[in-house]
Formats: C-alpha cells, structure tokens, sequence
C-alpha cells in the first residue's frame, strides 16, 4: 500500500518510513502538512499517517482538508499526537481522523494499525468498484452495451442546451430495424437480440468517441452527434445504413430506416429535436423503408401513434 507520511521533525518520519517500508509498504514522506496537501493533491494516496502539530498546515487542518474533498476515494488517516486527553481525541475525530497513534511510537502498534486500515482500505476500494459497475448497470443497456434510454435523455436535454446556448449544431438520428416483428416470428427472440447486438457494433464503430449511442427502446437505436450539422449527419446516416444492408446477417437481409434532425430554425429545445427526428424516421417508414430522411427535407405531417406502430410490425 502507497502511504503518505506527513511529519515535520526528521527523527521520527525516518522511523516511520523504515518501519512501514520494512512491512511492505511504499511511503512517501512530507516535512509539513502543506506539502502533504501537494502530493494528496497530485495522486491517490489512500493511507495518511500525519503528525498533530506541524507547521504551516496541521494535522488536524490537513484532516479537514481531506474531508472536504466530498467526492473523491475515501483516504483513511491516523493522526500521529502525544496528546491522550478525551477532548483531543474527540477534536481529532471531529476533523476527519479515523484512528490514533501515540508519540512516541510503538512499531508493533504501527504494524497493527496499519493492518487494520489496510482492511477497512480495501474494503473501501470494493464498495467503490461496485458502486461504479451499478452506476454503469443504470445507464447501459444489457443486451447491446449502448447507453439506456434514461441516460440518452439526460444526455440529449444537456446537449441541446448547450448547442443553442453556444450556437453550434446538434444532430439527433433516429434508426428503427425494419420488419423487426416478422424476423422475431421467424427465427425466434435469441436471433432478434443477435441483430441487436451485432446493429450495436456497427453504430459504435462507425461514431465517434464523444457521440452518444443509445438503445431507444425495442429495436430503435438514437445517436446524438454533438457539433455536426445536417449534411454531415445525413452522411452518417447513410453510411450505417449502408453498413447495415451490407452486412452478411446469417438468417435473412437486414434493412433499417433512419431519421435525422439537426437544431436550428424552429428546433430549438430538445424535445422539438426529438419529435422532428422522429417524424423523419417515420417518413423513411411510409417511403419503403432502407432509407434516411432528414427532417428539412419533407413536409412534415403529423403522424398518428397506430401508424407508428404498424410501421413497426
């Protein structure tokens, strides 16, 4: 484990250094709490041992500091003192200490506390990756490793915001898998998610590292494509769904319609962004589908919630 000493008298931060060093452990040494504050700040030192009284930046100031990071990896800190009173030990817990060490110190007793923050370290670090993976598990899709729909709405409503603030463009595509229905009737669910997936792969590989790719929903996948205009966009588009017509699926041909919008003139909020390339998908639909619209290209008629859905099938 990676600790951090910060003491200011030589003497001892030599002792701790070699004893801690001798149990396996690599140690970095601060003469005072501001330069501890300096290397915490340069990398992630998860074990802080700090002397009470040192200058510039006590130890107990250095607790705080730590503290009020809020969101960062929890650092464990014993706080090094000579001092044994009740109200000392309470101020150091009050600041951020999780354990003590008396001055002058016990290597046996160092061994054992270190050993007991290691424990509760790497427990610590675990909560921390399973936090991450459930983080991860809300907003990603489980059969295609898109983003979800949740995420890709919070996204969208971000970006809109932006783009309109700033003035730069922002496009939204829409790609609905034809004849989904038919295809799930023939070759069963498993061969259905296999196209899913497989859709999933070109759209990823075809986007860039900073577009959002979602499952929408069923087999509509969305792509929000920060800064890129309409032309742009419709080349994109055309490109997938070339990609995807081309593709040697294994049960039968495998075609989708695109829908395309990008902000500007009377698309100015993200829910007008959606709508639009959402009657653009449904244009592609009407029109015989293996195709893209954008949505400046045609007239834009309401489209009715049953048609929709029979489009679909």
């Amino acid at each position: 484990m990676k600790i951090l000493v910060a003491e200011d008298e030589s003497t001892p931060a030599l002792f701790l250094r070699r004893t801690l060093e001798r149990l396996g452990h690599d140690v970095v040494v601060a003469l005072d709490g501001m330069k501890a504050w300096e290397l915490l700040q340069q990398g992630e030192l998860r074990l802080v041992i700090t002397d009470w009284m040192m200058p510039g930046l006590d130890g107990l100031e250095l607790c705080r500091k730590i503290r009020g990071q809020g969101d960062s990896a929890y650092t464990y800190i014993i706080l090094l003192t000579a001092r044994e009173g009740l109200q000392d030990r309470l101020a150091g817990l009050n600041a951020g200490a999780d354990d003590f060490l008396s001055k002058p110190t016990d290597p046996a007793e160092l061994a054992a506390r270190v050993a007991i923050a290691g424990r509760i370290v790497a427990m610590q670090e675990e909560l921390e990756r399973k936090n991450l993976q459930l983080a991860e598990l809300a907003t990603t899709d489980g059969l295609t490793g898109l983003k979800n729909r949740r995420c890709f709405n919070e996204n969208l409503i971000t970006a809109c915001s932006f783009a309109v603030r700033y003035g730069y463009p922002l496009s939204l595509v829409m790609i609905d898998v034809d004849h989904f229905k038919s295809l799930n009737d023939s070759f069963g669910h498993p061969a259905g998610d296999s196209v899913l997936a497989t859709l999933a792969g070109i759209l990823r590989s075809e986007t860039r590292d900073h577009d959002i790719v979602a499952r929408y929903g069923g087999e509509e996948f969305a792509i929000l494509l920060p800064a890129t205009a309409a032309a742009e966009a419709s080349l994109l588009a055309e490109r997938l769904r070339s990609l995807t017509t081309s593709y040697p699926w294994p049960q039968r041909p495998i075609t989708v319609s695109v829908g395309v919008a990008t902000t500007g003139g009377d698309l100015a909020t993200w829910s007008e962004l959606l709508e639009a390339a959402d009657r653009a998908l449904y244009h592609s639909k009407r029109s015989g589908r293996d195709r893209i619209t954008h949505h400046d290209s045609f007239t834009q008629d309401v489209v009715s919630h049953s048609t929709c859905d029979s489009l679909k099938a």
